[in-house]
């Protein structure tokens, strides 16, 4: 599917929740399994939790898969999420900041592993602000091909790579530089069911910008804009075979 540029603006939820009922036409689960399973990954020095950005995405995406009657569970990824203003930046030439990144990826795929091997049949969305979006990427490119992986949602990603066709963009559609930290692809197949949000500004996604603001602040809209297009993007793949 082609690179799609968006604005980032609120969407109807009524649109939504009709939308999300067709991507989990999953009959009803009897094992004691969700049949979603949320993974928020918070960002840089944020405290244990989904932090304020990937929070209320993670609750949105909650309320429109339990409004289809498929049941839905969530959870805060638990990794240091080293800050770097603590460090004052130096972090990220001791090795601390990467040896973070490396936890929080380890962590995710140890999490992938446990829900997968209890529960089969469970799909899963990944939801990740800024250093929480590196480390969903740097795990992801380690996993092994997987048609569980639902849905990948990029918020601020440091290693945002605008290049990579078949993903779609929200925020800025003139954001076309590398994130802070370089460009990083997403491996190809999960290309077709990932959101890359970089709000206007924000010179952590898009190298050079300067709006201070921007990557605290810019994602307020984001619930209301993920969504809606999170769960079109993934109607055709989930009606097929691909997540089954």
């Amino acid at each position: 599917m082609p690179s799609t540029n968006l604005p980032l603006a609120a969407a109807p939820f009524a649109a939504l929740l009709l939308v999300v009922s067709l991507v989990f036409p999953a009959p009803v689960r009897s094992d004691g399994c969700a049949d979603v399973q949320v993974i928020g990954i918070r960002g840089s020095g944020q405290p244990a939790g989904f932090g304020a950005q990937v929070g209320p995405v993670v609750e949105a995406v909650e309320r429109a898969v339990a409004a289809t009657g498929r049941s839905v569970e969530s959870a805060a990824l638990e990794y240091p999420a080293l800050s770097l203003a603590d460090s004052f930046g130096l972090a990220l030439f001791t090795g601390e900041y990467d040896a973070s990144v490396r936890d929080g990826a380890d962590a995710l795929l140890a999490e992938f592993a446990d829900v997968a091997l209890a529960c089969p049949w469970t799909r899963f969305v990944v939801v990740g602000y800024s250093q929480g979006a590196q480390v969903a990427k740097a795990a992801l490119a380690d996993a092994l091909p997987t048609r569980r992986i639902a849905a990948v949602v990029l918020l601020a990603d440091p290693t945002r790579d605008p290049a990579q066709p078949g993903i779609v963009r929200l925020g800025d559609p003139t954001a076309l530089r590398p994130g802070a930290f370089g460009a990083v692809p997403l491996p190809d197949h999960l290309r077709s069911v990932a959101i890359d949000v970089c709000a206007p500004g924000d010179g952590v996604c898009e190298r050079g910008r300067t709006a201070l603001l921007a990557h605290t602040e810019g994602y307020t809209d984001a619930p209301e804009a993920v969504v809606p297009w999170l769960v079109a993007e993934l109607e055709d793949a989930v009606v097929g075979p691909r997540l089954r």
